[in-house]
């Protein structure tokens, strides 16, 4: 059953004498409507006649369509606003090219704020052509730039035979006496523009103005911490005033609707149990949708098309292989994972969808070869005519078709939401296919700009009955009645609002003129008319504001002076359902972490190496995931190259600088200028083995910059082997194998330098800070070094780290003789950390017991969850998997605490 949100009974003489009733808005024109034909059928009829209602701007542009018949009027085509925005923007553009006055970071934001300017001009009916005004935008840069824009602007007007609908106004205001007079009755308005007067006064001959008679509204001020306690409170006040007398008709007026409307609508659905099976069920209208472009069928139907730019993004396609809307039966198959894998190894946020394209068809997984996506690619790339410029309503063919051929909507049947934004969309194509009217052949881009931007003024508004509970923007709730109205948002920041000032027209007129948003008191005024309307129009009136926001202090708005200050139940942090059925829970716990023991066959199968016995040792669980399960976080996306790729290259480098100089004595024989020479040699080389397609992806200059960081580092390197005693490098990136705990373990070591004694140490670069203490406990941090030790116990007896950093380059190792500045020698130092050695072999031993043990801990399935430091979670990317962070643990002891 409807609710009565509008007694008509004020204008039933109105109606009944013939005066057409005249609203300020669509949605009180349809309550006034609706509340006569429910009256009509109450009575008993059975047919009537239409009632006379709109919206007073529909209704003038009805007015000025009769007087064109008539040829009344100038035989011009009245465009859409969207239209004359278009005109607007190609105005600005144009002038902005030819001109070198200024640059608009924002043109499109200039032009719809010109477009606003003209349209009030028009409306407070001042001339810009009268001398003295003309001075007077003169003496402000931007207006004097505005009236530029206006001069082409009106004459591209011309010379097409067109006119804004504004336009159209004014030409009905000269027409007094000419046009079939009537009688109206304007409901519910406060102000009107002077050209709206004239206008009315020259198509009518006699105005009411109707307000309906005043209710004495109780009104009450709530105060709240924060806006989420705010909606929470409001949410509870609905869903109790409406069970409590279910035909009370319930408004709530959000101050922002389009940034507000997500929260609220989750806590009414809270309230009222319709998140599950009953979402359909909840008895609230909201009185605006989503723009076309946000709802997902919309949304997917324009990312398929953004596929025919040059470029793309991982994200993009993310969501395109996620969509229900597309015939892509593989999208959810391994190889679409696996492909997804492979663009977050690329690293690159943004990809050309050439290289997509051959990705897509590349891809391949046992027999599998190619997705589904690369074909439709291949055939968008196909269509030669998407190359050529065309017409909207060409380029409206050629979306459908590229559409089609994607299977857009699907195959499965739409929904009645869905289906009523198909709907929208093709009535949305249609609107833009009439921008040939302003537009001059364009190309496949700036075509869906424009698409994208038609669909962005579009709502999507789902149509369903009417409910108890309306959730309004302040503007649509004026005029509505309600027994119980809620204001929201009302802090003395946001009501009054600021002022906002057109910058194209003289702020001087705009004041004496009280153009909308000219000065605080024209804010004043349209605030306090407002907040009438709604005390008259309702019996209960509430209003709320937050006494924080942001971290700012906030007060209640000067607009509630009046109001008695009632202090409500604050809502409880969380909410008292999930609260009772959190203490009400039963929790068991199981502890589940032993794998199964790795048998002989599956041991061939296991890959890592020494990263196997660091990813046991950070954490036995990392070890399992990634090298039983194959497990893999996804990529980082990043701009240029990942922490990685550069530690690569740094690796590359130095491998081919101490190929090309094999000993001490090599180094020391060159100067300065000949040591530059030789890194700059090794850097190129390194940089030129990166594959093209990497190269290109991040451009010439950003390599320059590369080479430059690397020929620095490495000669602060170089700079720190030159104080080293005679060695000579006798391996580079050294391939090892041995066996633990019948595990086999493939090892690559760095470098091997063989000093003057001939003894050996082995070197492992790195370019972040490293320790000794890395490499002895239970569980050595960077077993790798220990690694290749116990497997050439004979030949090698020191090891350090090479720290390559900027300004920090060092080794830190040990030894039987320190070989290089920060290689110690003393392994009496060793007892601080707990390991009691006193030769040489006895640290092998050690290590080679520590190592196995560590082995067989991962053969035998040993898996928990069990970090070695904080720092081993930073860039593990397997907490998802692992839930480290849901704090189970914690949870069982206070279970137990509870129980005790």
């Amino acid at each position: 059953m409807a609710q009565c949100l509008y007694d008509i009974t004020p204008l039933e003489p109105l109606i009944n004498g013939g005066f057409t009733l005249l609203t300020p808005n669509q949605r009180l024109a349809r309550r006034i409507k609706a509340e006569w034909d429910a009256r009509q059928a109450a009575a008993g009829a059975l047919v009537w006649e239409t009632l006379s209602v709109q919206p007073l701007e529909p209704w003038l542009q009805q007015q000025w369509e009769s007087a064109s018949r008539q040829n009344l009027v100038p035989p011009v085509a009245p465009l859409a606003p969207a239209q004359a925005l278009e005109i607007w923007r190609q105005v600005v553009e144009q002038y902005q090219s030819q001109s070198a006055e200024f640059h608009l970071l924002q043109p499109a934001a200039a032009a719809e704020l010109a477009s606003q300017a003209r349209d009030t001009l028009l409306r407070w009916q001042v001339d810009v052509d009268t001398s003295g005004i003309r001075a007077l935008f003169h003496l402000d840069g931007d207006c004097r730039t505005f009236l530029r824009w206006l001069g082409l602007f009106n004459a591209r007007l011309a010379r097409a035979g067109q006119c804004t609908q504004t336009d159209c106004l004014v030409h009905l205001a000269g027409l007094a006496g000419q046009l079939p007079t009537t009688r109206v009755a304007l409901v519910e308005f406060d102000l009107l523009a002077p050209l709206q007067h004239a206008a009315l006064a020259a198509v009518t001959t006699e105005v009411q103005h109707v307000t309906p008679s005043t209710l004495v509204a109780h009104r009450v001020v709530h105060a709240f911490s924060d806006t989420r306690s705010e909606f929470q409170a409001v949410a509870a006040w609905a869903a109790n005033a409406h069970r409590t007398s279910p035909d009370t008709t319930i408004g709530i007026v959000l101050g922002n609707i389009g940034s507000d409307r997500v929260p609220l609508d989750y806590l009414l659905r809270r309230e009222f149990d319709c998140l599950g099976d009953d979402y359909s069920s909840l008895p609230v209208n909201f009185s605006t949708g989503i723009t076309l472009d946000k709802t997902p069928l919309v949304r997917d139907a324009l990312a398929v098309l953004a596929m025919g730019l040059q470029q793309t993004t991982v994200a993009a396609v993310e969501a395109l292989l996620r969509s229900r809307f597309f015939d892509l039966p593989d999208a959810h198959s391994a190889l679409a994972q696996r492909f997804v894998r492979q663009l977050y190894t690329q690293g690159s946020m943004v990809l050309p969808v050439a290289e997509l394209l051959s990705d897509a068809n590349r891809v391949s997984l046992g027999g599998a070869r190619g997705l589904c996506l690369g074909q439709r690619l291949s055939a968008l790339q196909s269509m030669r005519h998407l190359r050529r410029k065309a017409l909207p309503s060409t380029w409206m063919v050629h979306f459908s078709d590229i559409l089609s051929n994607w299977g857009w909507p699907g195959k499965q049947a739409l929904d009645s939401l869905e289906y009523q934004q198909r709907d929208l969309w093709d009535r949305t194509l249609d609107v833009f296919a009439t921008f040939d009217m302003v537009c001059e052949p364009m190309q496949f881009g700036a075509a869906l700009a424009l698409l994208r931007d038609c669909c962005k003024r579009q709502v999507s508004q789902p149509q369903t009955v009417d409910s108890p509970i309306q959730v309004l923007g302040p503007l649509e709730a004026a005029g509505l009645s309600f027994d119980e109205l809620w204001l929201c948002g009302m802090q003395g920041s946001d009501w009054p609002a600021a002022p906002r000032p057109s910058p194209f027209i003289p702020l001087v007129w705009q004041t004496r003129l009280h153009m909308p948003h000219a000065s605080p008191e024209r804010e004043w005024a349209f605030a306090d008319a407002l907040l009438s309307q709604y005390a008259r129009n309702s019996r209960f009136l509430h209003a709320s504001y937050c006494r924080q926001r942001d971290g700012v202090p906030e007060l209640p708005s000067a607009l509630l002076q009046d109001f008695a200050v009632e202090t409500p139940p604050q809502p409880p942090a969380v909410w008292a359902e999930w609260l009772g059925g959190y203490l009400e829970r039963e929790l068991e716990m199981i502890t589940d972490d032993t794998a199964p023991r790795v048998d002989t066959g599956e041991q061939s199968s296991i890959q890592g190496g020494s990263s196997l016995l660091e990813d046991q040792s950070q954490c036995p669980f990392r070890a399992f995931a990634k090298h039983r399960l194959q497990v893999e976080p996804l990529g980082t996306l990043h701009v240029g190259l990942s922490a990685g790729e550069r530690g690569s290259l740094l690796h590359d480098a130095l491998n081919l600088l101490w190929g090309d100089l094999c000993n001490h004595e090599a180094l020391l024989a060159l100067d300065d200028v000949g040591q530059a020479q030789t890194v700059i040699r090794a850097v190129q080389a390194a940089i030129a083995s990166v594959p093209f397609e990497q190269q290109r992806k991040v451009g010439a200059a950003y390599w320059c910059l590369e080479e430059r960081r690397l020929v620095a580092l490495l000669c602060e390197w170089l700079n720190l082997e030159r104080q080293r005693e005679a060695f000579t490098v006798v391996a580079r990136e050294l391939e090892v194998t041995l066996e633990l705990a019948r595990l086999p373990i493939s090892l690559r070591v760095d470098r091997v330098d063989q000093l003057a004694d001939g003894s050996r140490m082995i070197i492992d670069y790195k370019s972040r800070s490293s320790s000794v203490q890395d490499w002895f406990g239970d569980r050595p941090a960077q077993p790798q070094l220990p690694l290749y030790r116990i497997a050439e116990p004979e030949s090698v007896t020191g090891m350090a780290f090479g720290v390559v950093r900027p300004r920090d380059c060092r080794f830190v190792g040990l030894g039987p003789v320190a070989a290089a500045p920060g290689i110690s020698s003393d392994l009496s130092r060793l007892a601080k950390i707990g390991v009691d050695v006193q030769e040489w072999s006895e640290l092998g031993e050690y290590w080679r017991n520590t190592l196995e043990r560590l082995a067989a801990t991962f053969v035998a399935g040993d898996a928990p969850v069990d970090p070695l430091t904080p720092s081993s979670c930073t860039w593990c990317g397997l907490q998802p998997l692992c839930r480290i962070g849901d704090r189970f643990d914690d949870l069982a002891e206070s279970e137990q605490d509870n129980a005790v």
